[in-house]
């Protein structure tokens, strides 16, 4: 996770960097839902019984809520806090077992307009650190009735590449974007102990700011 959270700091310095080239007096807050589909990747902790187990790909509804800021005299960037949730369909394989996977995470996340100083539309880039993502791992056999429970929190980055527009005489305020994020967890295993879980996911996401 280090490497993950030295690698949002240089994006962001170098972003900051291209806001500061001129000033436009303008402010504003807004917020922003968008929903979408995620497919989840798995890693250390997770990849071994999610193979074993041969099952179906793990994915299902992605969902998050924002607030953000744009300041006076910082072109381009707008800063703010964000809640991302990823509600897993069941992975099914041939033995009749099933897995769950959904998570939540909290974050703090900054959007760069390159060709927009007022940044309020147009390509956009995406990156956010999740100082908290929680995960609840679900497996569950309906003939023998066995079934296991895990649980992990951790941190985690993401970064994506997006679009906002107007539509409907300015009305409307839509934003869509495509999103890779990767995190790092801990939990307790049963007759293991601590152990770290590292997940990945995909998301593309369409939504409306308010």
């Amino acid at each position: 996770m280090k490497t993950n959270i030295t690698i949002l700091m240089i994006m962001c310095s170098f972003l900051m960097c291209f806001s500061q080239n001129s000033e436009k007096e303008t402010s504003f807050t807004y917020g922003e839902f968008k929903a979408g589909y995620g497919v989840s990747i798995f890693g250390k902790g997770l990849k071994e019984r999610y193979t074993a187990g041969n099952f179906s790909t793990s994915g299902g509804g992605v969902y998050n809520i924002s607030a953000f800021r744009k300041f006076k005299k910082v072109n381009h960037l707008n800063f703010g806090l964000k809640f991302k949730a990823l509600g897993a369909a069941p992975a099914k394989n041939n033995n009749g077992d099933e897995m769950f996977f959904n998570y939540w995470g909290a974050a703090i996340s900054t959007k760069y307009f390159p060709f927009n100083k007022e940044a309020n539309k147009g390509f956009v880039l995406i990156v956010d650190y999740f100082f908290v993502t929680q995960f609840t791992q679900k497996y569950r056999n309906q003939v023998t009735k066995f079934y296991d429970h895990q649980f992990a929190i951790g941190s985690g980055a993401a970064g994506g590449i997006g679009y906002e527009f107007m539509a409907f005489k300015n009305q409307f305020k839509g934003c869509f974007s495509i999103d890779y994020e990767m995190d790092s967890r801990r939990g307790e295993v049963n007759n293991v102990g601590h152990k770290t879980f590292i997940s990945q996911s995909i998301a593309a996401t369409l939504g409306f700011k308010f």
